[in-house]
């Protein structure tokens, strides 16, 4: 059967089935126990049937226009909360640039990468209102990756929180980890943050999605074949601990994070992504998830890239802003961008999950 799939995956798009060519693309992704190269080149072949988000649902695009941390930096991976009406976002801003897929520093940073954050509000148009750039202060080792990257806002008992990515921490050095803090919105100053160990010493941790209205985050969609979460520990004050929840299907098994998790409806909704490859490069598709009040998946939508095609796109928030959904991304480190749809096309792209 695999090589029926494969042959139907690859020589669908020659004879304009494209909607066949995916399915087929799927059905290959379904199997249980899928050999790592198998899935990985079957997701390279469905980069020639994936669609734009404006193709699927009616979709309202706007880019993220600010001035950036410092002159010549980017902007890009913008994070994403609705707050008591607000919306607020967190946008990266770096020094390199990506050139034929190496980091490119100004040569005054000598081969260091430089990470700042911006606190910005939108108004309802999803047009930047207010810029200000975020403190803050932790202690670094000479790793040469400074800053918080590709934030994730999070409600908490006291406000607004912010968990990141930080690589340059004792003992870690170089490791990815995650650092959580408290966001003071009238200073704009991240503080207490603390950087949380890993299940091992040697794994990068990154892209924790959290949980909206419930606290704590999302882990991994499937990861030994569950939904795993990251809890309160209840026997540690301030300690945390993975929980394995509910079977995840097979196909999310190369499911990575995303945006938080969005209440809605009787679960949660959120965005994730996959990675794919293409002439070398790295390329990476989306999908809308939706989640039970278990945090069992229950629904998926088709895969879908948001503006560009076969290229890097990352979403790293969303927000509900009346009956819309407003998703916040990424363009190969370059770009910031907005795009909003409504709740009830989310949920009409999406199709159950019976099993996993």
């Amino acid at each position: 059967m695999l090589e029926h799939l494969q042959a139907l995956a690859t020589h669908c798009y020659y004879a304009g089935e494209i909607d066949a060519g995916r399915r087929a693309c799927e059905r290959i992704l379904a199997i249980p126990g899928l050999a790592p190269e198998v899935g990985m080149h079957t997701r390279s072949t469905r980069l020639w049937y994936t669609p734009t988000l404006d193709e699927l649902a009616d979709a309202t695009f706007q880019r993220v226009d600010v001035e950036p941390a410092h002159e010549g930096w980017s902007l890009f991976n913008p994070a994403l909360i609705n707050h008591a009406g607000d919306l607020l976002g967190i946008v990266r801003s770096s020094n390199y640039t990506i050139v034929d897929g190496r980091y490119v520093m100004p040569d005054e940073d000598a081969g260091r990468i430089r990470t700042e954050n911006l606190l910005v509000r939108f108004g309802p148009d999803l047009l930047p209102v207010s810029r200000r750039r975020i403190a803050c202060d932790y202690p670094q080792t000479e790793y040469p990756v400074d800053g918080l990257e590709d934030c994730r806002l999070l409600q908490t008992k006291t406000g607004l929180g912010v968990s990141a990515t930080v690589r340059n921490v004792s003992p870690f050095d170089g490791r990815c980890r995650i650092a959580t803090g408290d966001l003071d919105l009238t200073t704009a100053t991240v503080t207490g943050l603390k950087v949380l160990d890993g299940i091992d010493v040697q794994m990068h941790e990154k892209n924790w999605m959290p949980i909206e209205g419930r606290g704590g985050w999302l882990y991994a969609a499937s990861h030994g074949g569950h939904t795993v979460t990251v809890d309160a520990d209840p026997n540690l004050a301030g300690g945390w601990q993975l929980v394995q929840r509910s079977p995840a299907p097979a196909i999310a098994g190369e499911f990575r994070g995303g945006s938080q998790l969005v209440r809605s409806r009787d679960g949660w909704l959120a965005v994730i992504h996959e990675v794919a490859a293409l002439d070398g490069r790295r390329c990476y598709e989306h999908r809308l998830v939706a989640f039970d009040a278990a945090l069992r998946i229950s629904g998926l939508s088709p895969p879908f890239a948001i503006r560009e095609s076969r290229t890097i796109e990352f979403v790293a928030g969303m927000a509900r802003q009346g009956d819309r959904l407003v998703i916040s991304f990424g363009v190969r480190d370059a770009e910031a961008w907005l795009v909003s749809i409504t709740e009830d096309d989310a949920w009409r792209l999406l199709s159950p999950v019976t099993s996993a």
